[in-house]
């Protein structure tokens, strides 16, 4: 599990980890160790693993970081995980070779799938395939090693299809961010961010081998181009048919993300970074920022609950910049 002080719905963001369901006779394939990679994020300006904002807002890889490696059974009878874990040199790279440690997965079935990070996952597969996926409702004040705020892991999501596991691969974003630039006085606690209409936490239910990264990267795309989505016939036919596809199914548990700092930070006249994980879609139609204070009941609160609002939309491998004067 990540230090949390050094790293890294449309809900149809994946997750996950599951336990072996049934017995294989298939022969077990001697993969031992993979090569991933952390592709980097994208920024827009007005976990384990972890954004490094100083490198060109690369991901980088912790020691002990791990990722769950699925060999899928179509039919949800067989399907197999293991847990690669990276070696003792991960620390601060974009690449790391990780290496199997436990059982020995079986040759490919339906199809290969890796998920980061493993944690997000609080129950097992069920037959058929079907996995549900945990969004927290709370992250915490994170910094990567050279001291820079970064992202809590518990606020991200990377997974892919693998075709192969002979080879190295890149995971894919789901998540995206919302980047807090605070300047004034004061110390900071916590902050809290509303979505205007969507669910922030909660979970979701779907079949992990119906997953495509692909469609959701062009859905959650078409989601932020179009201006009113949930209003827009051909989005929402596209993305029932996949719901369908996944047969997906969630549970929202509020409209709030709150990141907590286990230490106030200070605020000045330069400007604070406190970053914040979400799922992408959110924000689209608004939020709320409220920033809490050492010493004081009520918070500082900065609404963008307006029509104007609508490019802060948050999207999958993107980070979103917002400048706020605490007075």
């Amino acid at each position: 599990m990540m230090k949390k002080t050094n790293k890294l719905f449309l809900t149809m963001c994946v997750a996950g980890s599951f336990a072996l369901l049934f017995g294989s006779c298939k022969k077990k394939e001697e993969v031992k160790e993979i090569a991933i990679n952390l592709p980097a994020f994208q920024e827009e300006v007005d976990t384990r693993a972890y954004i490094d904002y100083g490198n060109s807002c690369h991901f980088m890889w912790n020691n002990n970081d791990e990722v769950a490696i699925y060999n899928l059974d179509q039919a949800g009878v067989a399907s197999e995980k293991a847990i690669f874990a990276t070696t003792d040199d991960a620390e601060g790279r974009a690449q790391a070779v990780f290496t199997n440690t436990g059982e020995n997965l079986s040759a490919k079935m339906y199809g290969y799938f890796a998920f980061y990070p493993v944690a997000k996952v609080e129950a097992d597969l069920q037959e058929g395939n079907y996995q549900t996926f945990t969004v927290p409702a709370t992250q915490t004040y994170t910094v990567d090693p050279a001291g820079t705020p970064t992202v809590d892991p518990a606020g991200m999501a990377l997974a892919c299809e693998l075709p192969s596991l002979e080879e190295g691969f890149t995971l894919k974003h789901i998540f995206g961010a919302l980047r807090l630039r605070l300047t004034g006085a004061g110390n900071v606690n916590k902050i809290e961010v509303e979505d205007a209409r969507y669910n922030l936490a909660g979970n979701a239910t779907m079949k992990l081998h119906e997953v495509n990264m692909t469609t959701f990267t062009e859905l959650q795309n078409t989601f932020i181009g179009t201006e009113d989505p949930d209003n827009d016939v051909n989005f929402y036919g596209a993305w029932n048919e996949y719901k369908e596809t996944l047969d997906w199914s969630a549970e929202g548990a509020g409209k709030v993300m709150t990141l907590n700092c286990t230490e106030s930070v200070a605020l000045s006249e330069d400007e604070a970074p406190f970053v914040i994980g979400l799922r992408p879609g959110a924000l689209k139609y608004g939020f709320t920022v409220r920033v809490y204070l050492d010493g004081e009941n009520a918070p500082r609160v900065f609404d963008y609950t307006g029509a104007n609002n609508l490019h802060y939309g948050i999207k999958a491998g993107v980070t979103k910049n917002l400048t706020l004067n605490v007075q």
